[in-house]
């Protein structure tokens, strides 16, 4: 259905993420969960603000020994949507994430990576807290049914101290659109 100037939309979604990190040499796929608000500024333009969970990572399998590192975010994607046909849209935008936990397998054994960075002595070396990446992608539309692929392109750092290591995700997920009155 066609949106109008000054229309207001929620959307819950849920999805699948496959991400990898420089230096890993296999995706990792995990899920995404959350809410997204939608403000129609014009009949082609809006603007939308979202709140996801996100499961993300990398894996590696060197020597045959597999290496999966584990981080879930909580992020906040502030997108701009152009709409060149009804339903399909163009988005672009930023995204600022919190990281909620993080942990690496080797092996089969889980370890907090906070703690193993402190542990084997990299006190200099810490896990960034916030993360920031753009996203940039296409969603469309039908029955109020969003399908929505994005590719999450990371700009900061995980590691401080060691070198560029950024998370990249492609994300598809499937939400359904309510109309909502301000």
């Amino acid at each position: 259905m066609p949106r109008e100037e000054g229309d207001v939309t929620i959307q819950p979604r849920v999805g699948l993420n496959l991400s990898t990190m420089n230096d890993y040499n296999k995706t990792k796929p995990g899920y995404a969960f959350g809410m997204e608000m939608e403000y129609q500024m014009t009949d082609m333009l809006s603007l939308s603000a979202a709140l996801m969970y996100s499961d993300q990572g990398a894996k590696d399998d060197e020597d045959g020994i597999e290496e999966v590192l584990d981080i879930d975010f909580v992020n906040l994607p502030i997108m701009l949507n152009c709409y060149v046909l009804p339903g399909l849209a163009l988005k672009a935008g930023v995204q600022p994430a919190f990281r909620t936990k993080t942990t690496v397998r080797f092996d089969g054994k889980k370890y907090d990576v906070d703690w193993l960075l402190e542990r084997a002595g990299y006190g200099d070396s810490k896990m960034s807290k916030v993360m920031f990446s753009i996203p940039v992608g296409l969603s469309y539309e039908y029955r109020n049914f969003v399908l929505d692929a994005r590719y999450n392109i990371g700009v900061t750092d995980f590691l401080k101290g060691e070198g560029t290591m950024r998370n990249h995700v492609f994300q598809l997920t499937l939400g359904y659109k309510f109309d909502i009155q301000l």
